[in-house]
């Protein structure tokens, strides 16, 4: 029997609950016609797409740590009707391949739903579309138990690992910080073959080549020092925002409007507004273990950076001075609420991003919007947010700075920050940068 669907007549007033609008509204029908456990807590979502590795992802997850409150797994394996044939054949075999092993493992407390979705629309699909599908039917699961608010949306790949306590990790992180809106979870990439075998990941990585596992190494760096100088400057945002990697409150998935249909980048945006509901914390505790394949699918990330690493040789960042900018305008911020003016005058990088509209239009606007100097910060943070944030850098490594290698910056940036860095190549230098993002707990 299925669950019923909202009916505003069983509420006072014909008033319909934030997630039933939203279901409503900005949801498609009911993909899951199997009732959810009553304890249903926390609901998986995994996009699959031309993926060879699903049924490992799954076996994965599988053993990991029961959480106290019930979980389950929604895999999207998608593809449109404009995808060559290749892609709809690995989809097939990735869900045959997973239906064997469920109907081989028998009954398991960790349910796991498999959704073949060959036919979406050539014009949206790809990953911010499957995502997207997969945590709106989360949230209708979530909300047939009553658990539209406090219930926990998580996001995978399907070419992913994880540490045992993935699971009960997340539920305790977010039992500790009720009002936490997402986390952000800590994530590695395997560096070799022996690591990757360990991991349980197969021939992929064999086809990786030494190469492929520095493109990785140089890549994960870049991530990692863009976030920490973020830290060190205090910009508001500084947090990883990694699709395999991220999880959010029900309530915060509807209040921001769900996930978008980006081709790519869609983690980025998704959990940058989310960030606007309040702090997202950062979940140290548990790893996610992407794979470091080589992918043409997006034109950014992951696969991308090590394809390009393996034809230059090397991973460009932004220069550590590009944020020093930043970390100038930030102490602007009281000087800008008092008198709609810089002490001083601005970095070149920055007088010819903002232009002459900055002073002129927009902070005289964020200024007549706001009640006091932290309602004038928050509010600026809202227009300088993440996202004009990577503009700038953009711009003023095209424009101002050009790109350094990025061993260069993560050894300058260490040194700033009092940590002696001079002769430690790339995969060192992660480590020094993995480990101090472990310790980072919040």
């Amino acid at each position: 029997m299925n669950p019923p669907r909202f009916n505003a007549t069983l509420h006072p007033h014909n008033v319909a609950l934030p997630h039933e609008r939203y279901l409503d509204q900005s949801a498609g029908t009911r993909l899951i016609t199997t009732p959810p456990k009553p304890g249903l807590r926390l609901v998986l979502v995994i996009p699959c797409h031309d993926e060879p590795d699903l049924p490992g992802a799954l076996r994965h997850l599988a053993k990991c740590d029961p959480p106290l409150g019930q979980a389950e797994v929604i895999v999207i394996i998608n593809a449109s009707a404009n995808h060559l044939e290749s892609v709809h054949e690995q989809n097939r075999q990735s869900l045959g391949q997973a239906q064997d092993w469920l109907e081989s493992r028998g009954d398991h407390w960790l349910p796991i739903h498999l959704l073949h979705l060959p036919d979406l629309p050539s014009r949206h699909a790809g990953v911010g579309l499957a995502r997207k599908l997969g945590m709106d039917e989360a949230l209708r699961r979530l909300a047939d138990v009553g658990q539209a608010e406090e219930g926990l949306i998580l996001c995978f790949d399907a070419d992913c690992r994880c540490t045992t306590n993935y699971f009960t990790g997340i539920e305790s992180h977010f039992a500790e910080r009720p009002n936490c809106p997402g986390a952000s979870l800590h994530f590695e990439h395997p560096l070799g073959q022996e690591e990757m075998e360990q991991m349980g990941f197969g021939a992929p990585g064999q086809a990786l080549g030494q190469a492929g596992f520095n493109g990785i190494a140089a890549y994960e760096l870049h991530l990692r020092y863009h976030v920490r100088v973020q830290k060190w400057i205090g910009f508001p945002y500084a947090f990883q925002t990694i699709g395999s990697a991220m999880a959010v409150r029900a309530w915060a998935y509807v209040k921001q409007g769900g996930m978008n249909r980006r081709h790519a980048g869609e983690d980025f945006y998704f959990l940058q507004k989310i960030s606007w509901l309040g702090p997202i914390s950062e979940l140290s505790t548990v790893t996610v273990f992407p794979s470091p394949r080589l992918s043409g699918r997006v034109p950014f990330g992951t696969g991308k950076a090590v394809g390009d690493y393996i034809e230059s040789g090397q991973q460009t960042t932004y220069p550590l001075q590009a944020y020093r900018d930043v970390e100038w305008l930030i102490v602007q911020a009281n000087p800008l609420w008092e008198s709609g003016r810089f002490s001083e005058p601005p970095p070149d990088s920055l007088g010819r991003f903002f232009g002459e509209e900055f002073i002129e239009s927009v902070v005289p606007e964020i200024r007549q919007n706001s009640t006091g100097p932290e309602s004038y910060r928050k509010r600026f943070f809202r227009w300088f947010n993440a996202f004009r944030l990577m503009k700038y850098l953009n711009f003023s490594r095209d424009k101002i700075y050009g790109a350094i290698p990025v061993e260069t910056a993560a050894r300058a940036l260490l040194n700033e920050m009092g940590v002696a860095a001079e002769n430690e190549n790339t995969a060192e230098l992660l480590r020094r940068y993995r480990q101090l993002d472990r310790a980072q707990r919040n």
